[in-house]
């Protein structure tokens, strides 16, 4: 079980206060944004400040001091990172990347000369989509009307078309829906594609095991950020087979790269090297790795238990908002905490507006890079109207949700005060006056500023 008042203690922002409309004292922000990005705890924060005021050397190829302080801490990383994901080395190389998106776009360049199409979820985050789109030939397999992936189509497109990958997230960022992703590999496999994890969404909730490479059920692609794992932002990592990490040219040529370069030939590294052109991001990297640590010592069951009480909680309550619909019906025990909904007709936009202007509430809204799964949600059949329509430059809302997504520190009396501002909304009772796009107050209005 987590210990939530040491939990809270190690991160700084649970002690950020905003001034909101209303209220002649600041209000505690209530960060409820994870799916989008996580803050860095101390233990975090530390680790990285450290490395930067004593340790500050790019690595490899350097004898002195700092140098070789800084190549040992940035070897390690990858050994934190096979280990937090239970990952074997011999057939496995894991490349880090500036984060999750490059991580994805890396798998599609690798894998754009293999015979076959991509098969991608309809539920998928626009970046384990379009850069497949740009390499080749995509078809996507949909969803169910609960929002959770339809498996027999899955099935039927792999009997139906040469498939040479499976491009699938392992959590959706907007149902928080999880899916069985080492079924959908025992399908690729059996049909002669790999498969490509997105695993940006859950790798700070739930345990991840890769499994072993002759494992049916392996998964041969994995890509991952820490901005979403409690680290700073610019660090991300992608494993994957080595047989096709080191069969193709990098990704990004250069310094780092080669093992030798003459006047007319060159020889490329294997991976990692092989596809990490230039100086990395070493701070980021060592930061990384330390928040998988921090993760490993809370314990990822503890941290999942927590979770999906937290989620039910907030289910059984949201009830009592009016107007309130839910997108997608699934249970907390097969979701991350992430709940995406609207209220009645009124504007997502409008309704983040007022959580955050008069509450302090950070949520998130829109679409949430994932435009087609929103489409399918939401009941809507006019996705190549509004492409046409913004293609002649008009400007109109395209309609979306709000999204709350839970982290290690958030609470129950954080759940209660949001629903208490949602049913505030839901009866139209908000203070400041609103425009389309975002929130203004009279001139008797105190304005917005940290504390």
């Amino acid at each position: 079980m987590l210990d939530i008042e040491y939990i809270r203690e190690e991160f700084p922002i649970t002690k950020k206060r905003f001034q909101v409309y209303g209220s002649t004292e600041p209000k505690n922000l209530i960060y409820l944004d994870h799916g989008a990005s996580t803050h860095p705890c101390s233990t975090v924060l530390n680790k990285y400040i450290d490395f930067i005021k004593n340790y500050y050397s790019n690595v490899h190829r350097g004898k002195h001091y700092l140098s070789m302080i800084a190549t040992e801490l940035f070897e390690r990383v990858y050994d934190t990172i096979f280990k937090f994901i239970n990952a074997s080395k011999p057939d496995n190389a894991i490349v880090l990347t500036a984060n999750t998106t490059s991580a994805l776009d890396m798998t599609a360049w690798l894998m754009k000369d293999y015979e076959g199409i991509t098969l991608v979820s309809l539920m998928e985050h626009h970046s384990n989509d379009l850069p497949h789109r740009h390499r080749g030939e995509v078809l996507h397999f949909g969803v169910n009307k609960d929002g959770t992936l339809d498996m027999h189509d899955l099935e039927h497109k792999l009997a139906k078309h040469k498939v040479k990958l499976v491009a699938v997230t392992a959590a959706s960022n907007v149902t928080g829906s999880i899916n069985d992703i080492h079924k959908i590999a025992e399908l690729a496999h059996k049909h002669g594609a790999r498969i490509l994890v997105d695993a940006a969404q859950i790798l700070a909730h739930k345990q991840i095991d890769v499994k072993p490479n002759n494992d049916p059920g392996h998964i041969d692609f994995l890509a991952a950020a820490g901005h979403k794992a409690y680290a700073p932002f610019g660090s991300a990592f992608l494993f994957g087979p080595r047989e096709v990490l080191d069969r193709v040219q990098p990704y990004t040529p250069g310094g780092g790269t080669v093992l030798f370069v003459s006047e007319h030939d060159y020889i490329y590294a294997s991976s990692p090297d092989r596809h990490q052109g230039g100086t990395p991001n070493i701070a980021g990297a060592i930061a990384l790795a330390e928040s998988l640590n921090f993760l490993s010592a809370a314990g990822l069951d503890n941290v999942r238990q927590h979770e999906v009480e937290l989620t039910e909680y907030a289910l059984s309550r949201l009830k009592d908002v009016p107007e309130i619909n839910i997108l997608g019906d699934i249970p907390a025990g097969s979701r991350l905490g992430v709940i995406t909904f609207n209220i009645g007709e009124l504007s997502n936009g409008l309704v983040a507006d007022i959580l955050n202007h008069e509450a302090a509430i950070a949520t998130r809204n829109g679409r949430f890079c994932a435009h087609p799964y929103l489409s399918f949600l939401l009941g809507r059949s006019d996705s190549e109207e509004i492409i046409e329509r913004l293609r002649r430059g008009e400007k109109f809302d395209i309609g979306g949700a709000v999204r709350i997504s839970f982290g290690i520190f958030n609470t129950e009396t954080e759940v209660d005060d949001v629903i208490e501002n949602l049913k505030m909304i839901a009866n139209r009772k908000w203070k400041a006056m609103y425009d389309d796009d975002s929130a203004y107050f009279d001139c008797k209005g105190v304005q917005l500023s940290a504390s």
